[in-house]
């Protein structure tokens, strides 16, 4: 899968501390969810965003499209415990682009 690779090669230093001990031995499964419905691997074409809420101290997704929907995430419905989640970073209203955030798929 993609999710090791995803944290390797774009993960902090402190980031791959935490996260890839914990994939290597399995007790966080991951997949990588980049790819929406609308956009195949158009990664500039993103439509979901991830904007950061100040109140909370979190950010909020929104796949606010048909189109936006993550599609072929993987093992996402049968496996995965988190995904790294490529969305547009939105703050105060401006548009950073694209980047990955690592996100529970638990309940």
């Amino acid at each position: 899968g993609m999710f090791v690779p995803a944290l390797k090669g774009q993960g902090t230093k402190e980031q791959q501390k935490k996260w890839l001990p914990m994939a290597y031995k399995f007790q966080r499964i991951g997949c990588y969810a980049q790819t929406e419905l609308g956009h195949g691997s158009n990664v500039q074409g993103l439509e979901t965003t991830a904007a950061f809420d100040p109140s909370t101290d979190e950010f909020v997704m929104h796949s606010p499209t048909l189109t936006s929907s993550k599609w072929w995430p993987g093992g996402l419905g049968k496996a995965s415990t988190h995904a790294v989640f490529y969305a547009r970073l939105i703050t105060e209203g401006k548009d950073y682009g694209i980047h990955g955030f690592i996100c529970s798929c638990e309940a």
